[in-house]
């Protein structure tokens, strides 16, 4: 599968977290991702996009679970999160297609800058793919880029779009994630709060059935 890797170029991926921490507010920001998880002690947890396994690396100094898997379709970014070596992580490859997990197997799913890194095939795709996994009762937190909150952010975003590219961030920033959810089988989205940054407005939802 084509696909674009964290920082757009394969020959960034071994400055990734580095020019993350710069960039962004990764901490407080998926700190808020997992909070909104409302994480349990019994839950199986899917990282979907794991990039470097920041997140789960995150989430699990916080939570004692029963599982936790780190998704991406990266080999690169995968080999940069293995050598953190991180107890009670399973890192796992994403062919892009299907999640190599039975139905209905996680509590919750939570996904952090990756969907406007994907096509709109793609991005349907994975949303489909994550509901099926996903149980009935389950919770998917996703936090990624979208509308801007104002014309300032939105300036910042199209910087970075035309650094990154338009085709698969377009769909964020004009706020059609959420047709996405809904028409992959979403029927609870609820929009949780954004945060501002220096690339853009973040914002976050919780999904379930």
């Amino acid at each position: 599968m084509a696909y674009i890797p964290a920082l757009k170029y394969h020959f960034l991926t071994p400055i990734y977290d580095w020019f993350i921490k710069l960039s962004v507010p990764e901490k407080e920001v998926k700190s808020r991702a997992i909070d909104l998880a409302k994480i349990n002690a019994d839950d199986k947890v899917l990282d979907f996009g794991c990039g470097t396994a920041t997140l789960c690396q995150q989430l699990l100094a916080k939570h004692k679970v029963a599982a936790v898997v780190g998704l991406d379709v990266d080999p690169g970014i995968l080999e940069i999160a293995k050598k953190k070596s991180i107890p009670g992580l399973t890192l796992k490859a994403f062919d892009g297609e299907t999640i190599p997990f039975q139905d209905q197997y996680f509590d919750k799913v939570i996904s952090s800058w990756v969907f406007h890194h994907l096509t709109t095939a793609e991005k349907l795709n994975a949303f489909k793919e994550l509901k099926r996994v996903l149980k009935p009762d389950g919770i998917f937190i996703l936090a990624d880029w979208g509308k801007a909150s104002n014309p300032v952010q939105r300036i910042l975003f199209f910087i970075l779009q035309v650094f990154d590219n338009f085709q698969t961030t377009s769909a964020n920033v004009n706020g059609e994630i959420r047709s996405y959810l809904e028409e992959a089988g979403f029927q609870n989205i609820e929009e949780c709060g954004h945060r501002n940054t220096l690339l853009g407005t973040l914002r976050y939802w919780k999904i379930s059935h």
